[in-house]
């Protein structure tokens, strides 16, 4: 068979180099795209949602400041020495109406510990003039954004007004400490970060909080790690999310990405696919004067479609290994060293869809073995145009 397959070469590698270059295309393809959708969902587990969210009872329902939960210190020092936790980030999230001069505009206020919100989405980091908060500040950090619709900037008084707990009013004012440039244009417009003490303090309930966001350090143990969080909280009071539940809306649009991702592979599919056929046709044409003289000679047919579909098994194999031999270390190299955009690309990738101006791989081994299998699938069905032309091939021909 390796006699016959190498007997000409030309034809050889026309048909190996189809199916590498299938094998090579559709492996990076779908290795980038995966890999840019995990990307943006481990940085958003990590930086925004954590992967486990605690909230009290009728909260997510209704996410008004009376479903907020009281939980003392030592329940979420407990949480933090928790195996498998990562970081821990209280917070209280609600809303108020801030106001600058004659300026005024709604707001999403964020209450975080500092320190943590540091580890946990590298916030300070994100500051284009100021300084950071400290633990006990009373000041607020706010959007490049904001600070522009309300032409206020470092060390001007902003005048929040909202809801406080069981209708109570809420209003304060607090000095401007930095401005941020944020992940997105909606938060960059409208959020503003102040401390938990601050934030307490506003809505009058002191160890009051609108969740607590869990970051894990591997995923894979995700229920094990609930199951730990659940033991270490009142579950009477208080309910426990994963994070396939919190983010629905992003998987939903990962899963439509994925199939329109879909739909453009097997368009690529079919075009791979009538490159190996023709592949295929070519070098069974080339061979017919062989095949009628090895039947005239005695040959079964049988065993001459056995020969053919071994000499085509074996140059697939030839060109899948090749390819993945490829593939495979071009796609953890990317994972490792991701390729970064610049200029435009990168501005809409940021601001407009929250995601790191990167294109990283997946390094999933089924990625690779999928596409292999598929293109070993779409050769197999090429090869029935070679066995049935055996079958059919007449020794003499008018």
């Amino acid at each position: 068979i390796w006699r016959n397959i190498w007997r000409n070469r030309r034809r050889t590698i026309i048909t190996v180099a189809s199916i590498f270059f299938a094998v090579l295309l559709c492996s990076l393809t779908t290795s980038l795209s995966d890999g840019i959708w995990e990307k943006t969902i481990d940085n958003t587990l990590r930086t925004q949602t954590g992967h486990i969210q605690v909230h009290g009872k009728g909260y997510w329902g209704d996410k008004i400041i009376d479903n907020f939960m009281a939980v003392d210190a030592e329940t979420i020092a407990r949480l933090k020495a928790l195996e498998n936790v990562e970081n821990v980030s209280p917070r209280v999230e609600t809303f108020a109406m801030a106001s600058f001069g004659l300026a005024t505009k709604g707001v999403a206020l964020i209450g975080v510990s500092p320190e943590q919100e540091a580890a946990k989405s590298s916030l300070p980091l994100r500051l284009v003039r100021g300084d950071y908060l400290s633990e006990t500040d009373n000041g607020v950090l706010i959007g490049e954004g904001l600070s522009r619709y309300l032409k206020a900037d470092v060390g001007d008084t902003l005048a929040l007004i909202g809801q406080g707990y069981h209708g109570a009013s809420a209003a304060g004012l607090f000095p401007i400490r930095g401005v941020l440039t944020l992940i997105t244009a909606d938060m960059d417009n409208g959020v503003a970060y102040m401390t938990l003490p601050a934030a307490q303090q506003l809505i009058g309930m002191p160890n009051g909080y609108s969740g607590i966001l869990i970051a894990l350090k591997d995923d894979n143990r995700l229920d094990k790690t609930m199951h730990s969080v659940e033991r270490v909280v009142d579950t009477s009071l208080l309910e426990v999310y994963p994070w396939r539940f919190t983010m629905e809306r992003l998987l939903q649009t990962s899963a439509m990405d994925k199939a329109f991702d879909k739909a453009l592979l097997y368009i690529l599919y079919v075009i791979v696919g009538f490159g190996i056929v023709g592949a295929v046709i070519m070098l069974t044409n080339e061979r017919k004067r062989e095949f009628r003289m090895l039947v005239s000679l005695g040959m079964h047919r049988a065993r001459l479609a056995g020969m053919m579909g071994m000499e085509l098994l074996a140059m697939s194999l030839l060109g899948v290994a090749a390819a993945l031999a490829i593939a495979v270390p071009v796609a953890y190299a990317l994972a490792l060293n991701p390729i970064e955009l610049t200029g435009e690309v990168a501005e809409i990738m940021y601001k407009g869809g929250g995601m790191e101006p990167v294109l990283p791989t997946s390094t999933n081994a089924a990625i690779f073995i999928r596409q292999a299998a598929i293109i070993l699938a779409i050769t197999a069905a090429a090869a029935i145009y070679p066995v049935r032309k055996i079958w059919t091939l007449k020794l003499v021909e008018k």
